[in-house]
């Protein structure tokens, strides 16, 4: 069971996967008839949260957000000071997406914008804020988000970043 608000869905179209649950207040948008919002499986959205796109957001199996989470592939147009930003539209490319890779934990108030690809197995620090894209195992946080540890494989540890 999901149990969500959707505040669009369009024909492009949105997917959610077995044992995905969006808590109480979270939203999805999907805004063109031509976006593609999918969620797969034993993803878990915290409460308060929004995942809204223009072209694509993918979050791949089992994700975990905290809550007041905010994900976008699009960011909000400001061309003319003398026009108010709400009316100026939103700006997004052709081909800006976000992928959030599986197994990838987001903390509480974080934000995802732009197009950006997260990777599989990362944590997304608490109150960061993510604009550009993110290898496999790593540990972000800040505002803009920088990496501040990665997993060697061959050490088998994390290591601290500098």
């Amino acid at each position: 069971m999901h149990r969500f608000e959707r505040c669009q869905l369009s024909d492009g179209g949105v997917v959610i996967g077995d044992r995905t649950n969006l808590l109480h207040g979270s939203s999805i948008c999907s805004h063109t008839q031509t976006s593609v919002l999918k969620i797969g499986q034993r993803v878990h959205i915290g409460r308060e949260s929004t995942i809204t796109c223009i072209n694509s957001v993918t979050i791949e199996d089992d994700v975990l957000t905290g809550p007041h989470v905010f994900v976008a592939d699009y960011n909000h147009e400001y061309v003319n000071p003398n026009i108010p930003i709400k009316d100026q539209g939103n700006r997004a490319k052709k081909d800006d997406r976000v992928l959030i890779e599986r197994g990838t934990w987001i903390g509480t108030n974080a934000v995802i914008v732009g197009n950006v690809h997260i990777g599989k197995n990362c944590v997304i620090g608490a109150n960061s804020v993510v604009t550009k894209d993110i290898p496999d195992y790593s540990i972000v946080g800040g505002v803009p988000a920088k990496i501040i540890r990665r997993y060697n494989k061959e050490t088998k540890s994390w290591e601290r970043v500098k």
